[in-house]
């Protein structure tokens, strides 16, 4: 076949869409297609320099929409994250003239939507003549065979809403998931293996060194963290924040070190560390599975899609679901790990084949949305 054009729609809101975009642009690249552009939406952190340097192809900001914490109590301010954005529908409509006027001058032949609901809206009001495909691992939500942690049934139902708008107008969805399940043509939904960066590939395996690593969504999450610290000061800790004021690297004491997200660095020392925690985001935790490493995850409060993805975790057996930061948990539960990485191993080894194919194949559509 011939070098696909492709165009990505990232949502910039978090680290793991990020993520997934770098490891399917290396993927196509492999095959010889071309990411043209990457349209990242902004959100309420920075866009971090190593995404547009690793994914070898120009990125363009939009504004989107953007969640807010509540520094009290750590969770998901809802109230603020809806009257926020229902307010800046100007700023909404700038975005879909950009993608507009992108898909003009650069004549994608696919577009790959990472989550992000502008995609979605854009297509349904836009309906642009090139095919679109969703990705993301909250598609596996839509799937029978996904099962969802007993009660909060009202937040299931928001969580699929919204699971739903962002897939808008997807010509395919492809449903991230840890483990294979059936195609479903009916909902256009595949199944397919969690996107991992190349660098983890070339990580060794069988590493432990006496440190612990920590991912924080929020900086102001670090107090609970120092707490355990002052009461436990001979463990070594190694937490990446997102905390744009600090220092690239701040020593708070000898054994607890804070660092701003820098993605090759933390993922060097996931191969080497004893144990990890972090908010439950999938990539983090496919990684460290993949690695044979324990987690202790620790999703944000009343952020639904975490807990579940939590309790995926800890039914495979790979993990333990906190609703703090106390690492008296993690250290109990590594005598017990015996997670089995081999059929994970194998399920991702197929990434490359499986998403080339199927993005060829919505590619091969374009003359019939023309």
């Amino acid at each position: 076949m011939a070098a696909l054009r492709v165009l990505f729609i990232v949502q910039g809101e978090g680290r793991g869409h990020l993520t997934q975009a770098l490891a399917l642009g290396a993927i196509l690249q492999r095959a010889g297609h071309h990411v043209c552009k990457a349209v990242v939406s902004k959100g309420g952190h920075e866009i971090p320099s190593y995404f547009e340097n690793y994914l070898k192809a120009p990125v363009v900001e939009v504004p989107s929409g953007r969640f807010f914490v509540n520094q009290e109590t750590r969770s998901i301010d809802w109230g603020r994250t809806l009257v926020n954005n229902s307010l800046r529908w100007t700023e909404f409509n700038r975005s879909f003239s950009i993608l507009g006027d992108l898909i003009q001058s650069e004549r994608p032949d696919v577009i790959v939507n990472f989550f992000e609901p502008l995609a979605g809206f854009f297509m349904l009001r836009e309906r642009p003549k090139v095919p679109m495909v969703a990705v993301g691992h909250q598609f596996m939500f839509l799937h029978p065979q996904y099962q969802f942690p007993a009660g909060f049934e009202v937040q299931k139902i928001s969580t699929l809403t919204f699971t739903r708008l962002t897939g808008l107008g997807a010509e395919c969805r492809f449903a991230l998931s840890l483990y294979d399940a059936p195609r479903l043509s009916d909902k256009k939904i595949v199944v397919m293996p969690p996107l991992l960066r190349p660098e983890v590939f070339e990580l060794p395996e069988n590493i432990s060194e006496p440190f612990f690593l920590v991912y924080l969504y929020h900086h102001s999450l670090s107090r609970d963290l120092i707490a355990w610290h002052e009461r436990n000061p001979s463990h070594r800790i190694h937490c990446f924040w997102n905390n744009d004021k600090a220092n690239e690297i701040t020593h708070h004491s000898a054994t607890l070190t804070f660092h701003r997200l820098h993605g090759s660095r933390f993922l060097e020392m996931m191969s080497r560390c004893q144990g990890i925690v972090t908010t439950s985001g999938f990539e983090s935790m496919a990684e460290a599975m993949y690695l044979r490493k324990p987690l202790m995850l620790n999703p944000l409060h009343r952020h639904f899609e975490q807990h579940c993805n939590g309790v995926d975790g800890t039914n495979m057996g790979a993990a333990i679901q906190s609703s703090d930061l106390n690492l008296d948990q993690l250290i109990e539960f590594i005598p017990r790990y015996n997670f089995d990485a081999n059929e994970l191993q194998a399920w991702i080894g197929r990434a490359d084949e499986m998403y080339v194919r199927e993005l060829e194949i919505v590619a091969s559509k374009k003359s019939q949305w023309a």
